[in-house]
């Protein structure tokens, strides 16, 4: 099998994010070690400057165990270099910039909230 072009797999220390099947997901790191939020966008990333709307969940340790927001996803995407903020109008929060690498595969496990 070949690797797509680009890569469905892309990180750095603080982020990863993966493509399967044109969905992406992305995982943010939170201090200790594992990952507070994510983000979903349910099409692939395109190349050069974009913006694309997705979603932002954050883990919470009470039930219903998470809240998701509405997000934009703002950036740049060439070669194997891709720079990602991520803006949440509800939090009225943008996070990042993140850069990311192509082929950085980075995983942490899901926070366990008290």
């Amino acid at each position: 099998s070949t690797q797509p072009d680009p890569p469905g797999v892309w990180g750095s220390s603080d982020i990863s994010l993966t493509t399967v099947e044109g969905k992406v997901t992305l995982h943010i790191l939170a201090p200790g070690g594992c990952y507070g939020s994510y983000g979903e966008i349910d099409r692939p990333i395109p190349s050069g400057t974009f913006t694309v709307a997705g979603t932002y969940t954050q883990l919470m340790g009470v039930a219903p165990g998470r809240i998701e927001y509405a997000a934009q996803y703002v950036g740049t995407l060439a070669g194997r270099h891709m720079t990602l903020s991520i803006s949440v109008p509800a939090l009225q929060q943008v996070l990042g910039p993140f850069g990311l690498t192509a082929g950085v595969a980075t995983t942490w496990p899901a926070c366990l909230y008290p």
